[in-house]
């Protein structure tokens, strides 16, 4: 056996050994691509969310869709209820005077709308914080 035939043969044993760690690196690489096209965690939902709000209307391309007392929240679904598909106009007035709260362009779900006192904002992720000012006629 030549010098050059034997380092042939402890490369391939070499080669071999690190098999069985590609195999677990790649199936690990393979687990984290699944991980990352995973569905999304909410489903494709306006979220409507009243925290010490007047009594409010919101439109959608111009169509009353839904009107909400004080601190009254829901959710709204493309084509539940005679809800359009997306893009959306998203207006919010309120009722008693038609004064604008927010006006806006929605194009992708889901979305959380809040009304807090007389503003009203659009975020891609859930807002947390306090309740809002009382309701007018709460104690």
């Amino acid at each position: 056996m030549t010098f050059a035939s034997a380092k042939r043969g402890w490369v391939y044993l070499l080669q071999m050994r690190k098999r069985p760690l590609l195999f677990a690196v790649l199936f690990l690489v393979a687990g984290c691509q699944a991980l990352a096209t995973s569905p999304p965690a909410f489903p494709p939902v306006l979220n409507i969310d009243g925290r010490g709000n007047p009594p409010i209307i919101v439109n959608l391309g111009g169509v009353e869709v839904a009107r909400f007392a004080c601190g009254v929240g829901a959710t709204l679904e493309p084509g539940d209820r005679g809800i359009p598909p997306l893009p959306w106009s998203l207006s919010v007035v309120r009722q008693s005077d038609g004064a604008s709260l927010l006006s806006t362009t929605v194009s992708e779900l889901p979305k959380w709308l809040t009304i807090f006192g007389d503003e009203a904002g659009l975020s891609s992720i859930a807002v947390a914080g306090p309740p809002g000012p009382t309701c007018p006629g709460s104690p």
